[in-house]
């Protein structure tokens, strides 16, 4: 080590040692992949545009990738020192140190990075530097990504309608600490199959650059396939002239409904691969490319037709798939094709491994082709398997004599294979073991855990080539199979994702796909193993969910259990409980309006003014916060509605306590546009403080208590600053540029809810609505009306939550449409979701048109009620049903008929209602699925086609197979009905009883157990 290097170094112990001498520790930041060791203290190192970067020129790429992501993301890069005098301070200092270790007397009782794996580097921050070492290029490169993910996450802003960072005085601040981190597995992978789908250069980079930002470090590049050949070959250019292009696409899933009859092209030059071979190298990252035999080979046969067994004609396939086309095994100028095409491969890419794939070779064209019959008789081979085999180690050899090494699918197995032979596992672990225990090195692909075209949902609305894989499956990974020795688990160098693009069509959806499982998978690979803690790394993932965002990725936001055990019980309940009722109720029921939207200056058909001051917006809004003054419900009874919602079988309720106008239903203290306020006339009611009325009379028929509170606030000045006219429904001032303001709108806030929690008695829902008021960071791009949020309007939820779970323990928060920590369940309006949702939800709907009252507004019929709650329910989900009382306090009778006649219903059917699960396959024809909680019993509900349902000779059911011994009954009729089992079809059979003749109402119900 030289001396420049050993002095450095012990200034970086130094540091360590005095930060290790402070008490107090900052919270964590959210590193993913998780270090093997890191040690936080007090203090902070502060990047400003001041800071220098320190570099003798040898880790270029890793500064360049520094500066290039904090332009993009900060606004701002750093200056590069790489001679002369080094400044004292406010420094960042980047440089390998071959088998540096930490000093043994220097008492940070920290490990070395380990020698076996390229990779480890030290970081360590202080006050007045950040140094990072690394035994390699590579190391200091992990240690810039790690410096990146200590870069703070916000205040978030807007860019040119993307979302970047702006913190105040450009002062971005570092925690000190002490970081001493290395790779658990060699080879860390990420795939993409170009050859299903065409993607850009800037796409791929792109995809290189999600690989690096997660310390992983080969790209796996699918070139090939029989839907397309992506890469220029000089000396066949009918490979790109004709084989880049098919003639259409199948629609929907494999076979398909139709075809698009759109050419899809594409391919890359072999300038363009060089561009990004050193586009991934300067990342540090090898490309493995893969050029597919003996099959998967239709698009070299459509260029070339001599290539294939009959001489063709064939075509660039437009179905996905595996086709019997495939390279003639018994023609030696297939081999000097693929050795030509090899040959220009390996100069382009300088990766050890050349991928061949070697799967999913069908043989019946062998079979019946002379030449390989001929072939199998003169090398004396068993069979067609025995002719794969020869044709993988032909090639296999021929790479060798490059230089290089092979890599396939497992199937390269079948038949034996060079030592040096590399074999990727993907039909489960099986293959995996068996390479490991030839002494093969192996790469774990399987399937059930790594293939990431497969659905994150059970029941995802987007297209997939099908199967399940949540993130936890992927974060639970073992890459090391059980049931090899020590000496056969060194051969597993790693694992790898892989990503099919059949019903990929275009990058988001890639993104979509990717994220946030390419993280969990990068913690598999990176982190020890013992470290892994699910809870933890979940806590991190809200952080760089942020992240995505500021990358400007697609991704999927995984629910967020709830941590807390009461939380989770209440939900539990809650869950069990099914059917609730909302309320809509404020000054605006005086007008017959949309709620108090029609204050919001934005153009849409429910902000549409109305009334003899719709002219003047100004005036308008004057005489609508004159309402207040006119707002005298006398006929108010919440005993009543309680009455009605406990017959109707309710068993939550959810009321407005303030709705976004600003206008509170219940005794605040923090402003007097209230219904308490002297300016009210129904102040001097004793009823007056009407959300807690509606409270106590609701709590007394046991029902679970809501409160529904808008967090953006139209009439406080803190929100709508006066100084400033409102635009839109949106903040109308940017709280970054008037911090004071904005907090005291969060206090304004946060004091209204803790009045909330501590005086209106026992609480179990807090139900956030105005999901315009969230952290720039939560935004979904691909959600219009978010995209339009101009500002920052972090509330700062976590303090909102520790307070109002400290007075009301358990609470269930719904803060509708904000992922992650605190929106318990999701809430989807209006409408039903096509499929299950895997994590609890909630469908609010409206019994009329209108949320609010509206004179004479059309109510749904109770069938349509009873029939909507069942589709709910069969789903999943629960139904909480809109009722909007009238200016006088009542409700419209037809609310309270519709609300009878669905109680008369519950009271016989209930019972495939209340604590029910969703039943696969959920639906069938008319048929609604649901079974108990322990599965015991099933429920299928019929479905009348108007009010009074009538029973054909027989019901199927597809999909549905009960055990054997299982009864059937109709509930509300006595005795048992007969069925049979017809294949994969229920078949119940109607006696001729109840045939033909009015049965029940909305729906009848049969029990099956």
């Amino acid at each position: 080590m030289s001396k420049y290097l050993r002095t450095l170094f012990a200034s970086a112990i130094f540091c360590a040692c005095i930060c290790s001498g402070l008490s107090s520790v900052a919270q964590q930041p959210a590193i993913i992949p998780q270090p093997v060791s890191a040690t936080w203290q007090q203090g902070s190192f502060p990047i400003n545009p001041n800071t220098v970067l320190i570099t003798d020129g040898s880790d270029d790429r890793s500064v360049d990738f520094f500066n290039r992501y904090l332009e993009q993301i900060y606004g701002y890069r750093l200056r590069v020192i790489r001679s002369g005098v080094v400044p004292a301070n406010n420094y960042i200092r980047l440089f390998t140190s071959p088998g540096v270790q930490p000093d043994p007397n220097a008492g940070t009782g920290l490990v070395a990075p380990s020698p076996a794996i390229e990779g480890g580097y030290i970081l360590q921050s202080s006050p007045e530097a950040i140094n990072i070492s690394g035994e390699t290029h590579s190391g200091i490169f992990y240690g810039v990504q790690t410096l990146i993910q200590l870069l703070p996450v916000g205040p978030f802003a807007i860019d040119g309608g993307n979302p970047v960072v702006r913190a105040p005085g450009n002062k971005l601040s570092i925690p000190c600490v002490h970081i001493e981190d290395y790779p658990r597995f060699a080879y860390r992978g990420l795939h993409l199959d170009v050859g299903r789908h065409f993607f850009s250069v800037d796409f791929v980079k792109r995809y290189i650059d999600f690989i690096a930002l997660h310390k992983m470090n080969e790209f796996h590049w699918h070139l090939t396939e029989d839907q397309g050949w992506r890469i220029e070959i000089k000396k066949y250019p009918r490979l790109t002239g004709i084989g880049s292009c098919r003639s259409g696409t199948i629609i929907g899933h494999n076979p398909g409904t139709g075809n698009d009859s759109t050419p899809h092209c594409g391919f890359y030059t072999q300038d363009e691969i060089g561009e990004v071979v050193k586009y991934a190298a300067d990342r540090y990252i090898t490309v493995i490319p893969e050029i597919e035999l003996p099959g998967h080979a239709s698009a070299a046969l459509a260029a070339y037709p001599w290539l294939g067994c009959t001489g063709g004609p064939y075509q660039v396939k437009q179905s996905w798939g595996v086709f019997k086309d495939v390279y003639c095994a018994g023609n030696d100028s297939v081999f000097q094709f693929l050795e030509d095409v090899l040959d220009e491969v390996m100069a382009l890419f300088p990766s050890k491994l050349i991928h061949i794939g070697g799967d999913e070779c069908p043989k019946d064209s062998w079979k019946v082709c002379p030449k390989c019959q001929k072939r199998i008789k003169d090398l004396g081979l068993k069979d067609e398997a025995g002719l794969q085999s020869y044709f993988v180690q032909r090639i296999e050899k021929f790479i060798n004599s490059k230089g290089r090494q092979i890599i396939g699918w497992d199937e390269i197995l079948e038949g034996g294979l060079a030592p040096n032979a590399t074999v990727m596992s993907w039909r489960g672990e099986k293959g995996g073991i068996e390479a490991a225990r030839q002494n093969h090195d192996v790469i774990m692909t399987p399937g059930e855990y790594v293939y990431f075209d497969h659905s994150q949902l059970q029941n995802d609305d987007s297209l997939t080539i099908g199967g399940y894989l949540p993130l936890k499956k992927v974060y639970q990974y073992e890459p090391v199979p059980p049931g090899l020795t020590p000496e056969q688990a060194q051969h597993i160098r790693g694992a790898q994702a892989n990503v099919w693009t059949e019903y990929m069509t275009n990058p988001r959806k890639v993104e979509y796909m990717l994220f946030p499982r390419l993280s969990a998978l990068s913690e598999v690979l990176w982190s020890p193993k013992e470290t892994r803690n699910w809870p933890d790394f979940e806590r991190r993932l809200q952080t760089q969910y942020q992240r995505y965002a500021l990358w400007h990725s697609n991704y999927y936001r995984a629910y967020m259990p709830p941590a807390d055990t009461l939380v989770r019980e209440k939900l539990g309940q809650w869950q069990d409980s099914k059917f609730g009722l909302l309320m809509h109720w404020g000054t605006y029921s005086q007008w017959g309006i949309v709620e108090s939207w029609s204050i919001c200056p934005e153009d849409e058909g429910w902000t549409v003014r109305k009334g003899p001051y719709s002219a003047d917006y100004h005036e308008y809004v004057k005489a609508y916060e004159h309402l207040q003054t006119t707002f005298n419900p006398t006929r108010f009874d919440p005993a009543k509605w309680a009455a009605a919602a406990k017959e109707a079988g309710m068993k939550y309720v959810v009321f407005t306590t303030k709705h976004h106008d600003g206008f509170c239903m219940f005794d605040t203290k923090q402003t007097d546009y209230k219904v308490t306020s002297s300016l009210s006339p129904f102040s001097t009611n004793p009823r007056s403080n009407i959300a807690k009325e509606i409270f106590d009379a609701f709590r007394k028929q046991d029902f679970m208590i809501g409160a529904y509170f808008s967090k953006p606030d139209w009439h406080s000045e803190n929100y709508w600053w006066p100084y400033f006219p409102p635009k839109d429904r949106n903040v109308n001032y940017d709280p970054a540029k008037y911090p004071e303001r904005w907090k005291a709108f969060k206090d304004y806030t946060y004091n209204q809810i803790e009045e909330l929690m501590t005086g209106y008695g026992k609480m179990d829902l807090l139900w956030l609505d105005g999901g315009w008021v969230r952290p720039l960071s939560s935004v979904n791009p691909a959600i219009d009306w978010q995209k339009k949020i101009p500002f920052d309007q972090d509330i700062d939820m976590p303090r909102i939550a520790a307070m109002a779970r400290k007075n009301q323990p358990g609470l269930i928060i719904v803060d509708r449409s904000v992922p992650g920590e605190f929106e318990n369940y999701t809430t989807p309006e209006q409408t039903i979701p096509q499929h299950p949702m895997e994590d609890p939800w909630e469908t609010c709907l409206t019994m009329g048109n209108s949320w609010s009252y509206v004179p004479h507004d059309h109510y749904k019929s109770t069938t349509q009620l009873v029939q909507l709650l069942i589709k709910i329910v069969s789903r999943g989900g629960n139904f909480l049903l809109n009722v909007g009382p009238s200016p006088e306090g009542d409700w419209d009778d037809t609310a309270y008929a519709r609300l009878k006649e669905i109680g008369e219903w519950m009271k016989i059917n209930g019972e495939g209602i209340y604590n029910s699960r969703p039943l696969r396959p959920w639906s069938s024809g008319n048929v609604y699925l649901t079974q108990s909680k322990d599965g015991a019993t099933q429920y299928a509900f019929y479905l009348g086609e108007d009010k009074d349902v009538t029973l054909p000779a027989e019901i199927t059911i597809d999909r549905l197979t009960p055990s054997k011994k299982s009864h059937v009954s109709l509930l509300g009729v006595k005795g048992t009905l007969k069925w049979k089992q017809e294949g994969r079809k229920m078949v119940i059979i109607i006696p001729p009883s109840l045939q033909h003749k009015i049965i029940g109402q909305h729906a009848v119900l049969f029990r099956i157990g």
